[in-house]
């Protein structure tokens, strides 16, 4: 007799298993599951995913692991076949064990006698986005755009996580406006804040009059995944008409995406102050920021210095450098003053000196 403990297992729902992940592994599990369906029914004469599982139930101990072992491997191949690239295809290998495992089946990656095969990965050098490349590319971009991008520049942040932003997470009241991206939106499954340059700040507050509290801010569609989907597509046909077409020869991927606003928010930031800051801002999962704290005061202070680099139009650029510039003047003056004080107070300290040393010798 099948325990009730066991029962109760099998009819929770695999949406249930996976609900704490976030959303961005959902879809993944999601389309790795697509993916392996699809496969099972082109390779195995249209028999499905769930056929494939009752299969591989019935075989036992090196005959199960054997065949999970060939499934697999054909998967790969079917993947290549399809044109889809390697880092494309362990990603999907990774996410497909949850699958298995809700349907009894353990995959011991160690057990197999043969290693899954992958092809070999090149690694080309990767395209530094330029100031004046992302200017041609504002040339051609609507408003509305046009302020997505400046955020992406001015906070380091993935597109995906500012996509999820609502108008709740924005504070305006201090020097510079304030996101909060929350952690359940993160890759990394940590939250964090982040500023916006003068420049970004403009074109949120025109956006911000229209929107309620809980309204998106720079997206239209909840789900973070198709709201991504379509704003890269919208980004290529605008770096298409500013005429940067070039792709990378190992993989086909343009060199110029969204994720270059990132990259290009991660090397001004390192440049300024330190890597260690460029990781915290962006959120990089590998970065323990507990042994390198900072507050928000510490933060904003910092984000002020590397504004200048973060700003992209020219005259709005001169102007924060020029501001820059004269802090650096007074705040020099006031050292020259603090140091001509510090000199006279040892030059009264050694007349005093002098005096009581005069004083004794009479």
């Amino acid at each position: 007799m099948t325990s009730f403990l066991v029962e109760k297992k099998n009819k929770k729902s695999f949406e249930d298993k996976v609900s704490k992940l976030s959303i961005r592994t959902r879809q993944n599990i999601e389309a790795s599951k697509n993916s392996f369906d699809r496969f099972c029914q082109n390779y195995y004469d249209g028999r499905t995913i769930d056929d494939i599982f009752r299969e591989l139930g019935t075989l036992k101990g090196e005959e199960q692991t054997e065949a999970i072992r060939d499934a697999l491997q054909s998967w790969i191949d079917w993947q290549y076949q399809k044109g889809s690239l390697t880092n494309s295809i362990k990603q999907y290998v990774s996410k497909i064990n949850r699958v298995f495992s809700h349907n009894g089946i353990k995959i011991h990656l160690d057990d197999f006698d043969e290693p899954l095969e992958y092809k070999p990965t090149t690694k080309e050098e990767l395209h530094e986005l330029t100031l004046e490349e992302i200017q041609k590319i504002f040339a051609v971009t609507l408003p509305r755009r046009t302020g997505f991008y400046l955020a992406l520049i001015s906070t380091g942040a993935r597109p995906g996580e500012l996509l999820q932003v609502r108008k709740k997470d924005i504070d305006t009241t201090q020097k510079r406006v304030k996101i909060r991206i929350e952690a359940e939106n993160v890759k990394t499954r940590s939250g964090r804040s982040v500023w916006l340059t003068k420049e970004a700040s403009k074109l949120l507050m025109i956006r911000l009059r229209d929107l309620k509290e809980n309204d998106l801010v720079w997206a239209t569609n909840e789900n973070p995944a198709h709201a991504e989907k379509a704003e890269a597509t919208m980004f290529n046909k605008y770096t298409a008409e500013a005429g940067f077409t070039q792709k990378y020869k190992s993989n086909g991927f343009r060199m110029i995406t969204l994720y270059s606003f990132r990259s290009f928010f991660f090397g001004k930031a390192a440049d300024v102050h330190r890597e260690g800051y460029a990781h915290r801002m962006t959120g990089h999962g590998g970065y323990l920021p507990q042994y390198d704290r900072m507050s928000d005061e510490k933060r904003l202070e910092w984000f002020l210095k590397l504004e200048p680099e973060l700003t992209i139009d020219q005259t709005e650029r001169q102007k924060l450098q020029i501001q820059e510039l004269e802090k650096d003047k007074s705040e020099l003056e006031k050292k020259n003053i603090e140091l001509v004080e510090y000199k006279n107070k040892i030059d009264q300290l050694w007349a005093d000196k002098q005096r009581m040393e005069n004083f004794k010798k009479q």
